[in-house]
């Protein structure tokens, strides 16, 4: 005998439903919430960078032994450690180096006396101060910390080869032992 009657069945029935449609409604928020975050990330993202010239760091600094500084000068000293322009690619490649067809545009470029323009790859929020000369300079951090290895490329990357982030600097300043007060970074 069913002491239950009806309205157990249709409690059952409705709470059965009701958990089938949380459940739904739970799927559906966290996809929701997955599509917005991977959309995220795509819009945080630094875009491409383009270069002037497929700029070969791996045969400047393996073959030709030139360190960081023979081309960003101020990698040392500024707040910014620099970019090349034709004077600086000139000093070599007033006539063509090598067989590539890079090197003859390079000394193509350079002859017709326009600027090389190279566009940065790193760049940092307005709102946060950072100097090479405090980093590379008085610190002595090697390039690589914060690039990569960039000098291994043999060709510009559309993108910088370290995601320099909050996170980055805050764990790298606490394993070197130094501030982490949000004002040193922050203006």
């Amino acid at each position: 005998m069913n002491t239950h009657g009806p309205s157990f069945a249709k409690w059952r029935s409705w709470t059965s439903d009701s958990a089938g449609t949380v459940r739904r409604a739970i799927l559906g928020f966290a996809s929701i919430l997955v599509v917005i975050l991977v959309s995220l990330s795509f819009l945080t993202r630094q875009p491409a960078v383009g270069q002037p010239i497929a700029f070969n760091h791996l045969k400047h600094t393996e073959e030709l032994s030139l360190n960081c500084e023979f081309c960003h000068k101020y990698v040392r000293s500024g707040a910014h450690a620099g970019l090349p322009g034709a004077e600086t690619c000139s000093l070599c490649h007033r006539a063509v180096q090598g067989t590539s067809e890079e090197a003859a545009r390079v000394t193509e470029l350079l002859t017709a006396g326009g600027p090389i323009l190279f566009n940065k790859l790193f760049r940092l929020p307005d709102h946060v101060f950072y100097t090479h000369r405090r980093h590379a300079g008085i610190g002595e951090l090697e390039c690589q910390t914060c690039h990569g290895e960039i000098a291994g490329t043999e060709s510009p990357p559309p993108r910088p080869l370290v995601n320099v982030s909050m996170d980055f600097c805050i764990d790298c300043h606490e394993e070197r032992d130094q501030t982490v007060d949000c004002n040193a970074c922050h203006r």
